[in-house]
């Protein structure tokens, strides 16, 4: 088979939604590295600006404004859209999905049903969501931190309490005896995220929607803290006191290592990524112990662990400030957008069979996220006041 007709039916295929993780990222591989490939591409821009102009769809300065940004994506290390990180260049091709569908296929497809399907642009613009949390100390006291200034806070026994120059809520162990140890709560609304550096020098990341409880100071012979929904772990190293995390049935067990637990009450399945050192995880008679670069899954109905190599950017995007969609099915894009831009949403008829690829900063309103998702000719979006209806 000639080379560059291998490479134009997976270029096919990409813009179909068909292509592999394999396939994609042997597609890009071959665009950004061999001439023939860019040639092949561009010749294909040719002709879909072509089209368009016939048809008076785009004006060719849009075409070729979106055209240029595709080749400053293929020619870079890094796309042009979204901030990607050296050490995960073969995310390249799944994060420049959006910008080859927006260059050479999908806007052929979807201004073709822009008629009918024209409500995003015209909606006033939901933001993104923002550093915002509560805290709640065990006397009930419940303190507001987005609109806190910078400095003292509270103190309890064992600890004061600081938000730093950054907007972190930091713990600091006093070193004195402590008479009984207080709980405390931080919890981040919808469209909120937060950090907090716990009494150990733990640091966490919260992601929207979720609560952390953990105590004063960590005493006796373990550090525990419970979890709600989602959050990036950064443990201080104790040899003496393994830390352990309590989310839905699942308890997560470490000595001092990164790792992402999510553990929403609306998702079937409390997953816990490793990105260093090692974790055990422990839910009624089973154990499952996590190298770097895996990612454990329990499920809860099922009540048992699936362990599973992953990429470890894509678990925790969201904390680097974006979206990264590979191959992921339309009802989890949905909830993620629901929790970090606060809104509600429906559908209008079963997509369950739908899925979705592509990154995209999570700091872009509403309306940014859903045309760019409109446009990989897979779903489409009604908007009204905070309610987002997805429909075929």
């Amino acid at each position: 088979m000639n080379p560059n007709s291998r490479y134009q039916n997976l270029l096919q295929k990409y813009l179909s939604n068909t292509c592999s993780a394999e396939e994609a990222a042997e597609l890009f591989h071959y665009l950004r590295n061999n001439r023939d490939g860019r040639v092949l591409l561009q010749s294909l821009s040719d002709e879909y600006r072509q089209a368009l102009q016939n048809d008076m769809l785009l004006p060719s300065q849009v075409s070729n404004r979106v055209w240029n940004r595709l080749e400053e994506s293929i020619s870079s290390a890094q796309p042009a859209v979204v901030p990607l990180y050296q050490p995960f260049r073969k995310w390249l091709a799944i994060a420049a999905v959006l910008l080859v569908v927006l260059s050479v296929g999908a806007y052929f497809i979807a201004y073709q049903r822009a008629s009918s399907h024209n409500t995003i642009s015209r909606i006033n613009a939901i933001k993104p969501g923002s550093n915002k949390a509560y805290l709640t100390l065990a006397n009930g006291r419940t303190i507001l931190l987005d609109d806190k200034p910078q400095g003292y806070l509270a103190r309890q026994q064992g600890a004061t309490i600081h938000k730093d120059k950054n907007g972190l809520v930091v713990y600091h162990f006093t070193g004195s005896k402590v008479a009984s140890v207080q709980t405390n709560t931080i919890a981040t609304p919808k469209g909120g995220q937060y950090q907090v550096v716990l009494p150990d020098g733990t640091r966490v990341w919260l992601n929207a929607a979720s609560s952390l409880t953990f105590p004063t100071a960590f005493i006796g012979k373990e550090r525990q803290v419970v979890l709600n929904g989602e959050a990036y772990f950064e443990v201080a190293k104790n040899k003496a006191m393994p830390f352990k995390v309590a989310a839905n049935n699942v308890t997560v067990q470490v000595l001092g290592t990164h790792f992402n637990v999510m553990a929403y009450d609306d998702e079937k399945l409390v997953s816990a990524t490793l990105l260093e050192g090692a974790v055990k995880l422990h839910s009624g008679q089973d154990d499952v112990l996590l190298k770097p670069g895996h990612q454990a899954r329990f499920n809860k109905t099922e009540q048992s662990f699936k362990v599973v190599e992953v990429d470890t950017e894509e678990a925790i995007a969201w904390k680097n400030g974006y979206f990264m969609f590979n191959n992921e099915n339309i009802y989890s894009v949905m909830r993620k957008l629901s929790r970090w831009y606060n809104v509600e949403v429906s559908f209008q008829e079963d997509l369950s069979k739908k899925t979705l690829w592509g990154t995209v900063s999570r700091f872009e309103d509403v309306s940014q996220v859903l045309k760019m998702l409109e446009l990989t000719g897979t779903v489409h979006f009604k908007v009204e006041g905070r309610r987002i209806t997805v429909m075929q």
